[in-house]
């Protein structure tokens, strides 16, 4: 059993961007010969974006093995409060110092107390948190240990998002950095063909692609009974933080205007968002004479989404046509319970592709083309020939399978094969 110290900005049980992956990997790590210490930040209690909905049932062995730095939003305040002159100008050239202000420093400390007691074989550091790779380099340099990095997001993958000035310099500091962070590290994981097209080219390393998947004790296909005297569910889950990056409009026009046609009625459908804001939506609301049929519900538990889903007949997945490379958790998720997926409108790349291939659903961008099938479903449905799963092999995607192709990029990196 070899050690790998992973370094993350967030962890279950706090639900946070970027926290998920990690976890996945360091829950079947230890199947593959590798024993994960994770080192990462721990919200207070104080601090607003405090959250624990995400409890992941991890090996016992690792639990002691989880390193939390405690780090709140006053933390961070006190660190920029605290900033001279000449550490403001420092920052500007390191971004990575003050974005979350402060917070490298404390982890950097932590991490000397810890190399010092566990000799480790290979650093595993993710992104978007740019600190980590810069503190992953500093100790592989230091240390001669192996170093990946593992990219999660890029902007790149946001071309077409409107910027200020601020956040375009903002993006450009942080290329620069990341490229220079970058230098020491001896390969990259990433996790769509688009993402690994741009990071090979740009920073010139060897890079594999290990997708999000789905964790296939939790997303699993459930025998639930569902009656088609019920109303047919549309089910999304999880936030929209805007109308660029996932936008329902398509779905919401083609319904509203099927019911204005008497085609289907208002009691035959039903848009269903968990977690979402809807006053991110309200504009699109507005724009409809049936809004009642989107409904909306507070967030749920992680451990309850596989239950929702599963007595939905459609799981709806948002994109943005013109973002490539958005292989998105809940997209295994929906795989993994294996309910139809309705992608609105699809990316015309990547994310259509696997859709496709592997049978899962369909990626509709066509008013009429929608409009068409929603009639189709909910007609098969109200006659009980709705098929209540797909029946494609997805086993590749669990997280259990990534990650022992994972496993196998840390064997050749750390020497163990050629």
């Amino acid at each position: 059993m070899r050690n790998v110290l992973i370094i993350c900005g967030s962890f279950p049980p706090q639900s946070f961007v970027g926290g998920l992956r990690p976890a996945m990997f360091a829950k079947y790590l230890r199947d593959f010969g590798w024993n994960p210490y994770i080192l990462t930040r721990d919200f207070s209690q104080e601090d607003p974006r405090y959250d624990e909905k995400m409890p992941i049932e991890l090996p016992n062995e690792i639990l002691n093995q989880i390193f939390r730095v405690k780090y709140s939003l006053n933390d961070e305040q006190r660190y920029l409060n605290s900033r001279t002159i000449i550490s403001k100008m420092r920052d500007f050239f390191y971004p990575e110092y003050s974005n979350p202000p402060g917070l490298y420093f404390e982890i950097k400390d932590a991490a000397a107390k810890i190399i010092h007691t566990i000799s480790f074989d290979l650093i595993f550091v993710t992104v978007p948190d740019l600190w980590t790779v810069t503190l992953g380099s500093k100790i592989a340099k230091k240390h001669d240990i192996p170093f990946i990095v593992d990219f999660r997001d890029i902007h790149e993958q946001e071309k077409g998002l409107k910027r200020s000035f601020r956040e375009w310099l903002q993006v450009k500091r942080f290329y620069l950095r990341r490229y220079v962070s970058t230098r020491r590290c001896n390969h990259i994981t990433t996790v769509s063909k688009y993402h690994r097209a741009i990071l090979s080219k740009r920073l010139r390393r060897e890079c594999s692609i290990i997708y999000n998947g789905y964790d296939e004790k939790i997303f699993y296909q459930m025998g639930l009974t569902l009656s088609s005297k019920d109303t047919f569910r549309i089910v999304y889950v999880g936030r929209i933080l805007n109308t660029w990056y996932r936008n329902p409009h398509l779905l919401f026009k083609a319904a509203d205007e099927l019911i204005k046609e008497g085609i289907i009625n208002a009691n035959d459908i039903s848009i269903e968002f968990y977690g979402s804001e809807k006053s991110k939506l309200d504009i699109l609301l507005r724009e409809m004479e049936n809004h009642n049929i989107v409904k909306f519900f507070p967030r749920i538990p992680y451990l309850e989404v596989p239950y929702v889903l599963s007595k939905s007949q459609v799981a709806l997945l948002l994109t943005n046509q013109g973002r490539k490379g958005i292989l998105t958790t809940k997209l295994f998720e929906y795989i993994g319970v294996k309910k139809p997926i309705l992608c609105i409108p699809g990316d015309n790349n990547e994310l259509d592709s696997i859709i496709e291939y592997y049978g899962i659903g369909l990626s509709i961008s066509d008013l009429q083309v929608l409009k068409n099938k929603l009639v189709q479903w909910i007609s098969s449905f109200k006659a009980g020939d709705y098929p209540t799963h797909v029946q494609s092999s997805v086993d590749f995607f669990s997280r259990r399978s990534q990650t022992k192709i994972l496993a196998v990029v840390f064997n050749k990196i750390s020497g163990l094969i050629e």
